[in-house]
């Protein structure tokens, strides 16, 4: 996706479906779900609202090599802690620019669904509204409620594409968000928002925008629909008569796992083109008990599939469709993994190149772990001596990953980069002390100006503030 005005999005982020918890093992076949010819979408209600208090720190995508397991100093391999501050020198202190004040409407649900941002705005969402405000000084520049004959907002996608135009999905009472829409994030006008109720409720619905199309996913939704008109441009046809499905979308990709009992194979998994629904690729899954949890990243496109609690394991997908290592998420002797979708608001983990990079609990604080996606080896977790430890950056500098150290309360924070042999931490500049002693790093969407001179902080759950941007000088 480009670059929307220097606050960058990867295109492999989308809207949450959870933190990588699985579901419960494959039910017994039901009858096939009726899909309506046209209009067959939907979303969710508040049920995604219900997102863990984690940091999710954004910046302009960009790939990088495949870190090389090292011993230098900053970090050691094979799964120790790092230690050390880093080397480097700070190259400015951020300060609070302005301050969004948080909203003063009582009873309503502030829970940020999502973010999106052009060269001028930045436009938040929850249920009741999604608001646009200037990135030069934080005030409001538009408001867009719930149209006529919906409750409330479900989801949005992670970003707009190059039109900025964004997609949302809308519910229609009932927990049942089968409504699709679309928005110019620029002007704040809804340019259409199409669906009726389903046979079956859609709930936790993935929405996805690409330059010509909103693509929905859920168990009772696969469809994609124009963003000239609204009409629908595919809908997903079931394998079997006797199928059960769990999809995901994000970025260009919808991928979709099903159980038919009357199809061979019984369990497959296959990945959809966004814009046409067409199969791009697709293989048998090791069990008939594995599903698709959600889309961990999508270039590389990386999956996390359920396969029992303890079972559940991470497996990327190279260009030619064949897949990488099997990774278990649990390991003896360790928390499992919990990992983010790339259609989550808020992002544990990221992929550059063949590795994945995800925050881990190690020592009472946040460490961030590399694991080679083709080998599945664990290169390094280091916490960089931080006092609180490390929050990953969804991003990356010259190939790098970004993160921010905390200090400490009263110690104040800095953005760094970690070297991918090692782990070891550079300073790219800090935040002041004052501003430090009350920023919500934990609870926060964090994203970063593609020249990092900016830091722009929404909180999941506003409390003290909507929105805050933080700049040099």
């Amino acid at each position: 996706m480009p670059d929307q005005g220097g606050y960058g999005v990867p295109p492999q982020y989308a809207q949450p479906v959870g933190y990588g918890y699985p579901g419960p093992a494959m039910p017994a076949p039901v009858a096939a779900k009726q899909r309506n010819g046209v209009l067959v979408f939907g979303g969710v209600a508040g049920g995604i609202l219900a997102i863990g208090i984690v940091i999710a720190l954004i910046v302009l995508f960009s790939s990088s090599s495949t870190p090389k397991t090292s011993t230098t100093a900053g970090g050691t391999s094979a799964g120790s802690t790092g230690g050390g501050g880093g080397g480097g020198t700070d190259a400015g202190k951020l300060k609070a620019s302005w301050t969004v004040p948080k909203s003063t409407v009582s009873g309503s649900d502030s829970h940020t669904l999502g973010e999106w941002t052009t060269d001028k705005l930045l436009v938040r969402g929850d249920a009741t509204a999604l608001t646009a405000y200037n990135l030069s000084n934080g005030q409001v520049a538009w408001t867009l409620t719930p149209p006529s004959g919906t409750k409330a907002f479900c989801s949005m996608s992670v970003t707009t594409n190059k039109n900025n135009v964004g997609g949302i999905s809308l519910n229609l009472g009932d927990d049942d968000c089968a409504s699709v829409g679309a928005v110019d994030a620029t002007a704040g006008k809804l340019l259409f928002n199409v669906g009726s109720s389903l046979p079956s409720k859609s709930f936790d619905t993935q929405i996805t925008v690409t330059d010509t199309t909103v693509a929905a996913a859920s168990g009772a939704l696969l469809a994609g629909f124009n963003l000239s008109d609204g009409k629908n441009a595919w809908n997903y046809k079931d394998r079997g008569d006797y199928c059960n499905e769990s999809s995901d979308a994000a970025g260009s990709v919808v991928v979709v796992s099903d159980f038919c009992p009357d199809a061979n194979p019984k369990q497959q998994l296959s990945v959809l083109n966004a814009d046409t629904g067409q199969t791009t690729s697709s293989f048998a899954l090791t069990t008939d008990n594995d599903r698709l949890t959600n889309i961990v990243s999508t270039k590389p496109l990386v999956l996390q599939i359920s396969s029992g609690y303890d079972n559940d394991y991470l497996v990327g997908v190279d260009s030619s469709g064949k897949t990488m290592a099997k990774i278990p998420l649990k390991v003896a002797g360790e928390d499992r993994l919990q990992l983010s979708s790339a259609s989550a608001a808020l992002s544990k983990n990221i992929v550059l190149g063949n590795t994945l990079y995800v925050e881990v609990s190690q020592s009472n604080k946040t460490a961030i772990r590399a694991i080679d996606l083709i080998s599945g080896t664990t290169l390094w977790t280091v916490d960089g001596g931080a006092e609180q430890g490390l929050r990953l950056v969804d991003g990356s500098k010259d190939g790098k990953p970004l993160a921010i150290a905390m200090d400490g309360f009263g110690k104040g924070s800095r953005l760094v980069s970690l070297s991918p042999a090692d782990g070891s931490l550079t300073a790219i500049s800090s935040f002041t002390v004052k501003d430090d002693s009350f920023m919500p790093f934990q609870d926060a969407q964090v994203l970063v100006s593609s020249d990092l001179s900016q830091v722009l902080t929404v909180p999941q759950l506003p409390i003290e503030a909507t929105a805050t941007l933080y700049g040099k000088g």
